[in-house]
């Protein structure tokens, strides 16, 4: 059964100025979960689109006033063949040291 995974922080105040601080905890467990699910067969999606309306979500799920989504990230066993790599770009055309 397909599940939708909200990874969420208890916060006294909305986050605001220095996301990184904020976020920087959720954010590695999340794609570690995302990881694990992979490792198990499981596809996973990174997706926010939803935020816009996280106040209405939270009214759905019975969320307090101080927990913020972070993501939704929805999880299901995939239905093609195998997990390939997705095209990327070569490296070098990606990368730049020292400046642009």
């Amino acid at each position: 059964m397909p599940v939708l995974v909200i990874p969420c922080l208890r916060l006294s105040q909305p986050p605001k100025g220095n996301q990184a601080m904020v976020w920087g905890s959720l954010l590695p467990a999340a794609w570690s979960y995302m990881l694990a699910a992979r490792a198990r067969g499981l596809g996973t999606a990174w997706t926010s689109g939803h935020l816009i309306y996280e106040r209405e979500v939270a009214a759905l799920l019975g969320l307090p006033d101080d927990v913020h989504q972070g993501a939704l990230i929805p999880t299901a066993y995939y239905t093609g063949e195998t997990f390939r790599p997705a095209p990327r770009r070569p490296l070098e055309e990606s990368l730049h040291l020292d400046r642009w």
